[in-house]
């Protein structure tokens, strides 16, 4: 089971990716943006991971979306191998058409816009954030690659570090779409898993509090948290009581297991 973990310029996340898709007991290796694009096919699935690719020059993800490597990987996609975008890896992916995926046709129909954190119906802050946030995932499982084995309306606390996460779309009709599709896989909520629409609850203004989505398919996820960085306990913040307990794991290595299962699964 080999999975391919993309890195481009500015990509920072690779090697804890590597480390998570190894520890879950899949083959991790890198490949580098530029590596012949017909090796992608040797591999069973890919992890696009987080970073600054390009430094974000005109947006976060634009100039990685437009590599030779991509076209590859729309292959790889249309062939039903799983594919996970995590924050500079999923706006890589809206910014290649692959995510949200509903015109098959490769068009850009959303954007990964630049955090703004409203409370009170007042601007209180913009830019760049991180925090730990806890997600809810809102598809069914089986649904998604990437969260195959993760129950309908289970909490994950993940942590978040990125500028631009705040998923918006000028196409009438297509976040009902999302949602009619079962494509919305993740939503940021409180404790108790209310979605409240306001910062700090909703951490960067996404629509309908959209923290992940996947195509219609059900192959490709992009998530805007970081799964690599609370796979462990030992990564999880100090109040969390899972992080001192011998046998404990982080809420994020169910996302790495569930890429292992859909791989699995196909087979």
């Amino acid at each position: 089971m080999k999975i391919a973990v993309m890195q481009f310029p500015g990509t920072n996340c690779e090697y804890e990716c590597l480390v998570s898709a190894r520890e879950v007991g899949m083959a991790g290796e890198l490949f580098r943006w530029n590596r012949p694009a017909a090796e992608m096919s040797a591999f069973d699935g890919f992890i696009v991971p987080g970073g600054w690719s390009y430094a974000d020059r005109i947006r976060a993800g634009a100039i990685a979306s437009k590599e030779p490597v991509m076209d590859a990987l729309r292959e790889e996609a249309a062939k039903g191998k799983p594919i996970i975008g995590i924050c500079n890896g999923f706006q890589i992916l809206v910014e290649s058409g692959l995510l949200p995926g509903t015109s098959g046709n490769g068009k850009v129909e959303m954007a990964l816009a630049q955090n703004v954190m409203i409370s009170n119906k007042k601007i209180v802050r913009r830019g760049y954030y991180v925090d730990w946030v806890t997600i809810r995932h809102d598809a069914s499982p089986r649904r998604c690659s990437g969260s195959f084995d993760i129950n309908k309306g289970e909490l994950l606390q993940i942590p978040i570090a990125h500028g631009e996460g705040n998923l918006v779309t000028m196409e009438k009709g297509l976040i009902q779409k999302l949602n009619d599709e079962g494509q919305v896989v993740f939503r940021y909520c409180d404790s108790s898993g209310r979605t409240i629409p306001e910062f700090p609850v909703n951490v960067n203004g996404s629509t309908e509090n959209i923290a992940g989505i996947c195509n219609p398919e059900g192959n490709v996820l992009g998530m805007m948290p970081h799964p690599e960085r609370a796979f462990f306990n030992w990564q999880l913040p100090p109040h969390d009581p899972r992080k001192h307990q011998m046998g404990a794991v982080g809420p994020g290595r169910k996302i790495f297991e569930s890429m292992k299962r859909y791989i699995e699964a196909r087979a």
